[in-house]
């Protein structure tokens, strides 16, 4: 099942990668509005093939139309994470630095929007917070705050940095997003499992069912006056403790 599921991911990969290459180029001044469109195609095809199904989308309606303004905070539990996002909502990302360096898909990442930085710089850090809360004005991006993935058990911290974007621009609104993968213990992807590992497991499963919970927006009134930290506090609660309710009750 892994090298039939990879063997399709992998095609389709290849025959739009070119494509897409082409679009942008050509598109390049509407790359930025072009890009997170062909992903949503791509991120909706990726969950047909590994067989992703998103059961329930709580309180969708009210932001499945919002363009631009929206800073996604989520949890991070698996590679999927990014397909689910980016089908819902066409949002663009924020990537570690080392995946725009990856043959083909690098380049697109980057005529995408992709929004890359290096952890290990501070200064980088700062720069792409500054992006960020540029970009947000005219773009929807999503971002996990965990920094990495794993189980719901071991619940990961969320970092407090990003949330200072709220200081450079009070316009941004934060949008909670809770994912829960019914089959979370077995698919997720924790240390010290490689990606290939963690393919393998994910590839394994007949179906895998997830549900999505949109929680109320953060905008300027609820933030004014809080640090980054305790905004970061709000949200992590808000989006961890849906969690803890288990799978049947989210």
């Amino acid at each position: 099942m892994f090298f039939f599921k990879t063997a399709q991911f992998l095609i389709v990969t290849i025959i739009l990668a070119p494509f897409y290459f082409l679009i942008l180029l050509v598109l390049y001044p509407w790359r930025l509005r072009i890009g997170p469109r062909l992903v949503q195609f791509y991120s909706k095809i990726c969950l047909l093939i590994y067989r992703v199904r998103i059961e329930q989308v709580k309180h969708f309606r009210a932001f499945k139309k919002k363009k631009k303004g929206l800073l996604i905070i989520s949890n991070h539990s698996s590679f999927l994470d990014i397909l689910i996002l980016s089908s819902l909502f066409g949002t663009a990302f924020v990537s570690k630095a080392e995946v725009k360096n990856y043959p083909i898909i690098g380049q697109i990442a980057w005529l995408m929007g992709v929004i890359f930085f290096d952890r290990t710089s501070r200064k980088e850090r700062i720069r792409a917070l500054k992006t960020v809360a540029n970009c947000c004005r005219d773009r929807v991006i999503a971002i996990f705050p965990q920094g990495t993935t794993g189980r719901i058990s071991e619940r990961l911290p969320f970092n407090r940095g990003i949330f200072k974007v709220m200081d450079i621009n009070p316009e941004i609104t934060l949008l909670p997003v809770t994912l829960h993968y019914e089959e979370d213990a077995e698919i997720a992807w924790h240390a010290p499992q490689s990606l290939r590992e963690n393919a393998v497991m994910v590839s394994r499963r007949q179906s895998i069912s997830v549900k999505v919970s949109i929680h109320s927006p953060l905008t300027r009134r609820e933030s004014e006056g809080k640090t980054a930290a305790e905004i970061c506090r709000m949200v992590e609660e808000t989006v961890l403790g849906d969690l803890a309710k288990g799978y049947g009750k989210v």
